[in-house]
């Protein structure tokens, strides 16, 4: 299991955009593992990844409201999962969701875009 107060620690001491970008990366590894056979095991811990960094940023103020309802739709995937891990439409459905915010939050991040590049 993770330790989530170093995860926490070190999370913090990011500058905003490379939170987003880490934000991003769970959510891209979180609709990566949905599709895959050990996913019972992963999502779980990727779905409370992602609410850690998310619950982080909203601590920080940092949290705008297209992130409020990220929060929302992942406090669902999370509440649900022990009903919907053996669903296909289910996870097909957090696939989805993960893929998509993972892009928005990159794009919000700005970590890609060339001016932040060459820093």
């Amino acid at each position: 299991m993770p330790n989530w107060s170093t995860i926490e620690a070190s999370f913090l001491s990011l500058p905003h955009a490379q939170q987003l970008g880490e934000l991003a990366a769970s959510l891209a590894r979180l609709n990566s593992w949905s599709q895959k056979s050990a996913r019972e095991e992963v999502v779980p811990v990727l779905l409370s990844e992602s609410l850690l960094y998310l619950s982080l940023l909203q601590r920080e103020s940092q949290i705008n409201g297209e992130l409020a309802q990220l929060l929302g739709l992942l406090q669902d995937c999370q509440q649900n999962w022990v009903d919907t891990w053996d669903n296909s439409t289910e996870i097909a459905n957090i696939a989805d969701i993960a893929s998509t915010w993972s892009q928005r939050v990159l794009d919000m991040s700005g970590v890609l875009t060339s001016e932040s590049m060459s820093a």
